[in-house]
């Protein structure tokens, strides 16, 4: 097991960061570890729902944050934790 998965075993709490897509879904179920929730990266297009997340994970979605090219642009930039897009600081208000 790999650091990032044994730090995420360790803790109280996780979040699962993925796409509402088959391979993303099947990627969470083959880790083996259970989330205590879900962050859905959405984009249009996508068949798959935040609902059939839950019911494939078995996890609540906690928060739906929209695909944005300004929060790429800010990591890319070193900038956000200094600084955090507006696309996520709404959706991720009640998750931390």
């Amino acid at each position: 097991m790999g650091a990032g998965l044994a730090a995420a075993a360790a803790a109280s709490s996780s979040l699962l960061v993925l796409r509402p897509c088959y391979l993303s879904i099947r990627r969470a179920l083959l880790i083996g570890l259970r989330p205590t929730g879900v962050v859905v990266v959405g984009s249009s297009g996508r068949t798959l729902q935040s609902d059939d997340v839950e019911a494939a994970l078995g996890v609540p979605v906690v928060a739906t944050v929209a695909l944005d090219d300004r929060v790429a642009r800010a990591v890319d930039a070193g900038l956000l934790g200094h600084r955090l897009p507006r696309s996520l600081r709404h959706p991720l208000r009640h998750v931390a």
